[in-house]
């Protein structure tokens, strides 16, 4: 067997192994095990400014020194 024939035959066989554990994973699907994503109610994990800047702004009401706005 060459290296060409070998290297086809492994990624065949990974292929297959993919497969086979995919199918296998929604043969045995219970959905009544999991709750839904979309009815999750955690807090989000960052917070946000009461008060959004977009870009360009300055950090702060007050321009800063020697600026003409």
């Amino acid at each position: 067997m060459t290296g060409i024939q070998r290297t086809l035959l492994a990624i065949a066989a990974f292929l297959a192994v993919a497969i086979g554990t995919f199918i296998y994973f929604i043969a045995n699907w219970d959905a009544s095990n999991t709750a839904p994503i979309g009815m999750k109610n955690d807090a989000a994990p960052f917070t946000l400014p009461n008060k959004l800047r977009g870009l360009g702004q300055r950090p702060s009401p007050a321009p800063a020194a020697g600026a003409t706005a």
